[in-house]
């Protein structure tokens, strides 16, 4: 019989502390994320540290109830997790408390509007259709991913700046530190099936254009598509207007317009793909858009 939820945590917690040196501290405590997801993060301190590896338990008490993974299996792999994770002691955040430091690692990214009405009361940010730009600093940006520290309202005035410069700065920095990926979508396919045992592609999209756009981490890479000129640049390149399909927080899908479609039934298509396929953490829209190359916007 499986363990409740409770039961699981205590159990976890129990497993680390026999695990782990003595001195060890755990902190558990609600984290709220993206699109108001509520989730139990487990903070790990070593003796002697002040910041430690952060461990999101939901996570793996799925994984336990899918994979019928043991207690001690499962204590195994949060280990494993921590072990393989950047040491948090390692990234340097004392350069946040530092305007003139600080100002050259602020970027955006885009979150559902209505789904994080109660984070965007508490930090800056600029409505765009259904979706918000927030503003977030860059710890560290490596090959395979990013460490940042999300910027609230409190941070401006001890700042002594306005979320109008948190914008012309999130706008310049964003493209070059967080630079695009504009990607067919065979090639994506290609990739995906390239690892052992993973299968053989389908046929489906072997003549169908569709393009996927998101940044060289792949992570939070739908701003991409408010890059000052890039879709421009696509359009042009594809030789039509776009639509725009947001696949998720991280990517967005690109389809030149000279295909057939039906606007409304791709967005009933992404509300499904939301409902079913995605994360909560990882909806950004349950809708598509349209960039026109004659008026330069995107509209829904």
């Amino acid at each position: 019989m499986n363990y409740t939820y409770s039961e699981f945590k205590q159990h976890i917690l129990s497993g680390l502390k026999e695990r782990l040196a003595p001195g060890t501290t755990f902190t558990l405590q609600d984290i709220i994320k993206n699109n108001d997801t509520h989730l139990d993060g487990l903070t790990i301190l070593s003796p002697g540290a002040n910041i430690g590896p952060t461990i999101y338990l939901n996570y793996y008490f799925e994984q336990y109830l899918e994979t019928g993974r043991s207690l001690p299996e499962t204590v195994d792999d949060i280990l494993k997790s921590c072990g393989d994770s950047p040491d948090p002691s390692s990234v340097d955040i004392s350069f946040f408390t530092d305007y003139d430091k600080a100002k050259s690692r602020i970027v955006f990214k885009l979150v559902n509007y209505e789904r994080n009405r109660t984070l965007l009361s508490d930090v800056p940010h600029f409505r765009f259709l259904d979706l918000a730009l927030v503003f977030q600093c860059l710890a560290e940006v490596t090959p395979t991913g990013s460490a940042s520290i999300l910027i609230h309202n409190r941070h401006l005035p001890y700042w002594g700046i306005t979320k109008d410069d948190l914008y012309a700065l999130a706008q310049q920095n964003t493209p070059k530190l967080l630079s695009y990926e504009f990607l067919n979508m065979k090639d994506v396919i290609r990739e995906l099936f390239s690892a052992p045992d993973a299968g053989q592609p389908s046929d489906t999209a072997a003549g169908f254009p569709m393009y996927v756009l998101t940044n060289h981490c792949r992570l939070n890479g739908s701003g991409c598509m408010l890059y000052e000129n890039l879709l421009e640049a696509i359009a042009g390149r594809l030789n039509a207007d776009l639509v725009i399909i947001p696949s998720s927080i991280h990517e967005a899908l690109i389809l030149p317009s000279g295909i057939p479609k039906d606007i409304d039934a791709l967005s009933g298509v992404i509300r499904e793909v939301n409902s079913s396929q995605l994360s909560q953490e990882e909806i950004l829209s349950d809708h598509a858009y349209y960039f026109s190359r004659e008026t330069g916007k995107i509209t829904m």
